[in-house]
């Protein structure tokens, strides 16, 4: 006996349901789950039942993450102290210190976007709406300084 002969024998089966020509064809095994429902206009899809969203537990809030986003909240608050007027008080700081401020808060506001966006839709509620509010209050702190 020859090698292909010993060879467990591989059967394909078409499954599909049409034909090449678009006809359907009548050897098609029958659909096991019955067909999806159209959504009507003005109403959101509903995720399918072994949609991962359903599926995946809700994540927890992560400590560590509430530092890094403090921690990045503290650094810009020093900044913005820096970029505060009083120029005429002892012991300020110069034109060339502020704008070294302004430029230091802004990448401190750049990179809490990057983490609310490469975090997006993977953080717990409380997580999500922390970044979200440092970002704003850092955002409207610096749009007052840069109007000032």
């Amino acid at each position: 006996m020859s090698e292909e002969e010993n060879a467990p024998r591989i059967v394909v089966r078409d499954r599909r349901a049409f034909a090449a020509d678009g006809s359907r064809r009548h050897d098609a095994p029958p659909r096991s789950e019955p067909p999806a429902e159209a959504p009507s206009l003005g109403s959101e899809p509903k995720p399918a039942a072994d949609s991962p969203a359903e599926s995946a537990p809700a994540p927890e809030e992560d400590p560590r993450f509430k530092q890094l986003v403090s921690l990045l909240f503290s650094q810009a608050a020093m900044l913005l102290e820096q970029t505060a007027e009083g120029a005429e008080k002892p012991g300020a700081v110069t034109a060339a210190q502020r704008a070294e401020a302004v430029q230091g808060l802004q990448a401190v506001i750049g990179l809490l976007e990057v983490v609310e966006e490469k975090t997006r839709g993977r953080l717990a509620p409380g997580d999500a709406r922390l970044v979200s509010q440092a970002l704003y209050q850092l955002r409207m702190a610096y749009m007052e300084r840069a109007q000032a």
